[in-house]
C-alpha cells in the first residue's frame, strides 16, 4: 500500500522506518521550511532499538502525491489543523483523494475529530485513529529509538467503518503488532490514561522509569490518574484494554491502588532505557508540548463534569511553567508546588508520599 506519513518525528518515524523494513512504499510529507526535510533526504530515517535496526531510504516530497493509498498523521494534536489544511483540496470531498483513509496518530482526545473538520469529512467517513503504544525517542531528526515495545491500536471515528478498520490492522501488523477495536473515543480515553506520565518527566527534567518509582513523583503521578479515571467514569467512559493498563488496573485505581499500578505496571511498561517521553523530548528541542492534550484534556473534561481534578490542572500549568522559562523543577521544589494546592484532598498527591527524603 502506497503510504504518505504526515509528521516523521518519533512515532511517525518509528512507523515509517518500520514499513519500510515491511517492504511498503512509504512517503513523507514535510513543510517545505523544516530543516528536517534534507537531513531525511541525505541520510535516510534510523530506526535503532527494541525491535532492531534499519535505515530506511524514502521519498521526501511536500505535497500528498496523486497515487497516495493510505495517509497517516503523526503531527502532535493542536498541529492537526495546519498539516491537514495543506492538503484539504486532495484530501476533502470533492479531491482526489477523497476515499483514501487517513489515520491519525496521536495523543489526547481530540486529533480524529479535527481532522473530519479540517477535510470537510462531515460524516466521518474515512477517518480512523490509531494508539502508538511503543515508548519512541527522537534523538534528532531522522534518528528514532525505541526504548521498549508494544503494539498499535486502531480504530474508525465512525463504528460502521470498522471493517474497514480491520483491513488497515491487517496492513500496520505488517511492520508491527496490531489491533482493530470497533470504538475509538474509549480507546482514547484508554490512551489518555497512559499518557499520564509525560507531565513529571517534563516539569523535573528525569525519565518516566524514573517518575514511576521515586516517592514523590509515583504518589503524584497516581493521584492525576485517579482524578483521570474518576472523570472517563463521569462521562460513561470504561477504558479498555489496549496493551498498557488494562480494565484491571483501572479497577484497581476506582479501589485506591493507583500507586501499584504506577510503580508495578507503568515503571516496566517503557522498557530498562530511560524514556523521557514526548513532552519533555519536545522541551528539549524548544518546541510546543501538547500537555494541553493531555493532563490538560482531562482538567477540561472534569469541568464539564462538574468534578476537581486540581492534580492535572497544576501538572497542566507546572509544564507550561517549565516551557517557558526552560527551566526544571527540583524534586524538593515540587512537593512544595504541590503543596500550596491547598486542603487535603488537594494535597493528598504530597500526603500519599509519606516522609520520603527527596533528593537535592
Amino acid at each position: 500500500m502506497r503510504t504518505s506519513i504526515i509528521g516523521v518525528g518519533a512515532v511517525g518515524g518509528a512507523l515509517a522506518a518500520l514499513f519500510d523494513r515491511a517492504g511498503h512504499e512509504i512517503t513523507a510529507i514535510v513543510r517545505p521550511e523544516s530543516a528536517s526535510a534534507a537531513i531525511i533526504q541525505r541520510d535516510g530515517l534510523r530506526l535503532s532499538g527494541a525491535r532492531g535496526t534499519h535505515l530506511a531510504r524514502i521519498r521526501v516530497v511536500h505535497e500528498l502525491p496523486k497515487n497516495t493509498e493510505l495517509v497517516i498523521v503523526a503531527t502532535r494534536t493542536f498541529q492537526t489543523d495546519a498539516a491537514l489544511q495543506a492538503h484539504a483540496a486532495r484530501l476533502g470531498p470533492a479531491g482526489l483523494l477523497a476515499n483514501v483513509p487517513v489515520v491519525i496518530a496521536q495523543n489526547g482526545l481530540d486529533g480524529p475529530q479535527r481532522a473530519v473538520t479540517a477535510l470537510h469529512r462531515d460524516d466521518s467517513g474515512g477517518v480512523f485513529g490509531a494508539l502508538a503504544l511503543f515508548p519512541a525517542t527522537q534523538r534528532a531528526p531522522g534518528d528514532t529509538v525505541l526504548t521498549g515495545d508494544g503494539r498499535v491500536c486502531l480504530a474508525p471515528a465512525r463504528p460502521q467503518d470498522f471493517a474497514t478498520a480491520k483491513q488497515l490492522a491487517s496492513f500496520f501488523d505488517d511492520a508491527f503488532p496490531t489491533l482493530a477495536l470497533p470504538r475509538l473515543y474509549p480507546a482514547l480515553w484508554s490512551k489518555l490514561l497512559v499518557n499520564q506520565v509525560n507531565a513529571l518527566p517534563a516539569i523535573t527534567g528525569k525519565s518516566v522509569q524514573f517518575t514511576c518509582r521515586h516517592p514523590l513523583t509515583s504518589a503524584i503521578l497516581a493521584r492525576s490518574l485517579t482524578e483521570a479515571v474518576a472523570v472517563a467514569d463521569a462521562h460513561g467512559i470504561r477504558c479498555i484494554n489496549i496493551g498498557v493498563l488494562t480494565p484491571a488496573h483501572t479497577s484497581m485505581i476506582r479501589a485506591g491502588e493507583a500507586l501499584t499500578v504506577v510503580r508495578s505496571r507503568l515503571a516496566t511498561a517503557f522498557g530498562v532505557r530511560p524514556n523521557p517521553a514526548s513532552t519533555l523530548q519536545a522541551i528539549r528541542r524548544g518546541q510546543p508540548t501538547e500537555i494541553d492534550d493531555l493532563n490538560g484534556a482531562v482538567a477540561r473534561a472534569a469541568a464539564q463534569a462538574r468534578l476537581p481534578a486540581p492534580v492535572n490542572a497544576a501538572l497542566t500549568a507546572l509544564v507550561h511553567e517549565v516551557s517557558r522559562s526552560g527551566r526544571h523543577l527540583s524534586l524538593a521544589e515540587l512537593r512544595r508546588r504541590m503543596a500550596k494546592l491547598g486542603g487535603a484532598d488537594r494535597a493528598g498527591a504530597v500526603a500519599e508520599c509519606g516522609g520520603a527524603t527527596l533528593p537535592q
